[in-house]
């Protein structure tokens, strides 16, 4: 069996998918030729993947259910599995969209590294949104006021303190924030902060993301008197529209100064394909079958 070097992830897909949504991403990579049909021996599988043989097994059982595979046959001891289109999957899956899209080594479809990476993904494919979306709410040189997330990311010459950006009040500042991701996608806020974590990563011996948080300075006294006076690093407080903000104290050249921390800039780890056509088709497709449904 001819090892794929890298595999092609969908972001929604895989996530909303477990281990399901692993063996079939795997399966499409062993698909060269484009066929659907891909012939393979439960054992070798088993080896890429790091599980048993049987879990495979139960793999393939669950996913013909579900809806990721179409059709089995035997071939003397393999089996030919038919696979399900991307757009067929994301109408069982029930997903808006099929999120961030990378090609990736295939050590990444091991479960912990599987969410971690489609979290990460998701945050920068969501950070990518924001930027373009800015820069199409401005015109002209005001195009120029909006940060590009990614180098923001790995900028050092703005930076005051380490994985700190300091940034002036008229820059608009795309990113993506917890809650922003949150609403996007169907994970609950503590998974994202745990997945997004460098201490839960490093629990689980994956890849540090490299990312920094967004400051803008506050010219308010009774906020740096008030912070000064709580004996604490952090302070939550609510704006007049009631959303909450997080004030921290920094001492820089001598002066004190109240910060209103904002979103993680995470710097790209993964090249993020956009894949237009396969979009346009996955949409057209499902436009397609809600039409046959209201019929």
């Amino acid at each position: 069996m001819q090892i794929p070097k890298t595999v092609r992830i969908y972001t929604r897909l895989l996530d909303h998918g477990h281990e399901c949504g692993r063996l079939w991403t795997l399966l499409r990579a062993l698909d060269f030729q484009g066929s659907g049909w891909v012939v393979f021996d439960y054992a070798e599988i088993a080896n890429l993947m790091g599980v048993s043989v049987r879990t495979v097994q139960r793999w393939v059982r669950q996913g013909l259910e579900r809806g990721w595979f179409r059709g089995r046959r035997w071939m003397d001891d393999q089996v030919e599995l038919y696979l399900s289109g991307i757009g067929a999957v994301k109408n069982t899956l029930g997903v808006d969209s099929l999120g961030a899209i990378a090609d990736v080594e295939l050590h990444h479809l091991g479960r912990s590294e599987a969410k971690a990476l489609c979290t990460a993904l998701e945050a920068q494919y969501r950070q990518k949104q924001a930027y373009w979306a800015a820069r199409k709410a401005k015109k002209g040189r005001a195009k120029q006021l909006v940060l590009d997330p990614e180098k923001m990311a790995t900028c050092e010459e703005v930076s005051r303190v380490k994985s700190l950006v300091v940034v002036s009040e008229p820059f608009t500042i795309p990113g993506c924030s917890i809650a922003g991701l949150a609403n996007a996608t169907e994970w609950s806020q503590s998974t994202i902060k745990r997945r997004l974590s460098n201490r839960w990563r490093c629990d689980r011996n994956l890849d540090i993301l490299q990312k920094k948080r967004v400051a803008t300075e506050l010219d308010d006294p009774g906020l740096l008197f008030e912070l000064r006076e709580s004996g604490q690093s952090f302070l939550v407080t609510e704006n007049g529209l009631g959303h909450k903000r997080v004030l921290k104290m920094l001492t820089d050249s001598g002066r004190s100064k109240v910060l209103s921390l904002g979103c993680n800039i995470y710097s790209t780890g993964h090249e993020l394909l956009s894949c237009r056509n396969t979009r346009r088709r996955v949409k057209a497709i499902a436009h397609f079958n809600k039409a046959q449904v209201c019929h």
